[in-house]
């Protein structure tokens, strides 16, 4: 194809009534993905010559800016972004006020802020369940009373000790050393309790019942949280309104306990723990939907794909139709999620992506438009 057949092909686009207009119509440089890739957000595109031999698409140079085109025939891409109109788009129309809603209007301090997400009801059953547990290893201790059964308070003070030490930037200093007794510790932590009790809770704190946890893990590898987990997963949606613009990224919580699911990602700075999607107001980092990654999970009702595409239609459930805009890497951006986003769900998507052409690194933002 020369470029005079392109050039009849641009002409042939509709800019009034397109059918998949611009993705994001702000003046920021960035980049957006071309199509889907394998899971890498520094993933590459080479573009070394004018074209390219593989069917991809196409590149121009011409004098208002490199011009692609996608493998579908369909889907053209061009460097300058298309004229602004002053009007919202109605795909783009938010009818929502963002910001804090039911119960959440009502708490006026930080410990009631806290209990929103963290009411008694859900530390009553935390109690209970690690109960459970210290009852079934109290036999192994040579003294029954140190393994005594925890209380809501003991549980209550375990957490604001873990709080306490982030606060420190403790979470890689030896327990010892926050109850050293020369004045290097941290007195808190030995007014609250002692280190053998504050390190038995850690091992025995549990989120579900033991005795039925073998069934449920059985079509579930994430059983043992499921329950704890979806409940604070609601209440996040409960009390908050997002704004306009969210974002779906993934983020990798540390851990080097025994777990399948665990992961490994080398560029992270944990390296190893459990990897986390979700979906992030981009104004206040409020984190609205959230899914831990399990792993492929048995058959049965947990089954589901773990496929870019699938992971995102989950996560924008709660927003689905609300017009607003997402932005994710190029590991979760493709040109057929765009659509569906779209054309199903009233959402539109900015993805990004990296494109090579030569030695020097060259990003763009780029603008879709659909032909006839």
């Amino acid at each position: 194809m020369d470029d005079d057949q392109i050039r009849l092909l641009i002409e042939n686009i509709d800019d009034g009534n397109t059918e998949f207009d611009e993705i994001d119509g702000s003046d920021e440089e960035g980049v957006d993905e071309v199509e889907y890739i394998s899971h890498n957000s520094d993933s590459e595109q080479s573009l070394d010559g004018d074209y390219e031999d593989n069917g991809t698409y196409l590149f121009s140079n011409w004098s208002n800016g490199p011009q692609f085109i996608g493998k579908d025939g369909k889907t053209f891409w061009k460097y300058c972004p298309p004229p602004k109109n002053n009007r919202i788009r109605r795909h783009n129309i938010v009818r929502h006020i963002p910001g804090v809603k039911g119960l959440a209007k009502n708490a006026n301090s930080v410990e009631e802020s806290w209990n929103l997400f963290f009411p008694d009801s859900i530390l009553e059953q935390i109690v209970t369940y690690t109960n459970i547990y210290l009852d079934r290893i109290r036999p192994k201790f040579d003294r029954s009373r140190d393994a005594r059964l925890t209380s809501l308070t003991e549980i209550k003070a375990l957490i604001g000790l873990l709080y306490l030490a982030g606060v420190h930037q403790s979470s890689h200093v030896n327990i010892k050393d926050l109850w050293a007794m020369d004045g290097t510790g941290i007195e808190y932590f030995r007014l609250s309790m002692g280190m053998n009790r504050f390190y038995l809770l850690l091992r025995a704190i549990r989120f579900d019942d033991i005795t039925t946890r073998a069934m449920r893990q059985s079509v579930d590898n994430l059983a043992p949280i499921r329950s704890f987990f979806e409940d604070f997963v609601r209440r996040c949606q409960d009390y908050y309104e997002l704004n306009n613009y969210v974002t779906i990224d993934e983020m990798l919580e540390s851990f080097r306990g025994r777990c399948r699911f665990r992961q490994y990602i080398p560029n992270k700075p944990a390296k190893y723990g459990l990897k986390i999607i979700a979906l992030v107001d981009s104004n206040t980092y409020y984190s609205y939907n959230l899914e831990i990654y399990a792993g492929k999970q048995p058959n049965g009702p947990y089954h589901v794909n773990n496929s870019a595409c699938s992971v995102v239609e989950r996560l924008i459930r709660p927003i689905s139709g609300s017009g607003r805009n997402i932005t994710c890497d190029n590991w979760f951006s493709s040109i057929p999620l765009a659509e569906d986003l779209l054309n199903n769900h009233n959402l539109t998507m900015v993805g990004t992506t990296v494109i090579y052409t030569g030695w020097r690194t060259a990003c763009y933002r780029w603008s879709m438009r659909r032909t006839q």
